[in-house]
């Protein structure tokens, strides 16, 4: 575990000193001395008799140390952003008026020059003969709305039919006395509702 914690406070050293800024040099700095001092702190907590406590407050004490140069990166970092892209947007402000500049200069006389596009003609297909009814005549569409009305009259005839033998097997159980048991009282928590 301590050959980590120094393997990581070498690697955000040299990771901080990538960058050209005295300000993450300085955090990169206290990091590695607050990683260096936490692996001492964790090697003085293993020679005491409590070592739980001591070492729950030496990583307290890191975190909290961590947690706040975390802050001051983040704040640095926000810094160089908002630079960057103060800068980009200074660099397309100058362009677009260059483009603007270049533009008034260029002489109204002479319009700009078009591209030369052939245009290969490719030639129409020949039309396809017609057939010579093309979709069914008027006494096919009346023959088809007739059979459609018949099929409709049949099913319609064949509903009633069913309706009417329903209704005298009903009447036919109501006269032999036959009466349907009524539903079971619900009990227990469902009859409450």
């Amino acid at each position: 575990m301590k050959s980590h914690l120094l393997c990581l406070a070498l690697a955000c050293g040299f990771a901080a000193s990538a960058r050209a800024d005295p300000e993450s040099d300085r955090i990169a700095a206290e990091r590695g001395a607050a990683n260096t001092r936490l692996a001492g702190q964790e090697r003085e907590c293993q020679t005491r008799f409590i070592v739980a406590a001591c070492l729950d407050a030496a990583r307290r004490e890191h975190r909290a140390t961590m947690t706040r140069l975390r802050q001051q990166q983040l704040q640095i970092d926000e810094a160089r952003r908002r630079e960057a892209a103060a800068a980009r947007r200074k660099a397309i402000a100058e362009r677009s008026e260059a483009q603007r500049q270049r533009a008034a200069d260029a002489p109204p006389d002479v319009p700009p020059e078009a591209p030369q596009v052939r245009v290969r003609r490719v030639p129409e297909p020949a039309p396809l003969p017609r057939p010579a009814a093309s979709g069914p005549s008027a006494a096919d569409r009346a023959a088809a709305e007739r059979r459609k009305e018949e099929q409709f009259e049949a099913r319609r005839r064949a509903a009633q039919a069913h309706r009417e033998e329903v209704e005298r097997r009903t009447a036919a159980r109501a006269a032999q006395g036959k009466v349907a048991a009524p539903l079971p009282t619900a009990s227990g928590a469902s009859a409450a509702r």
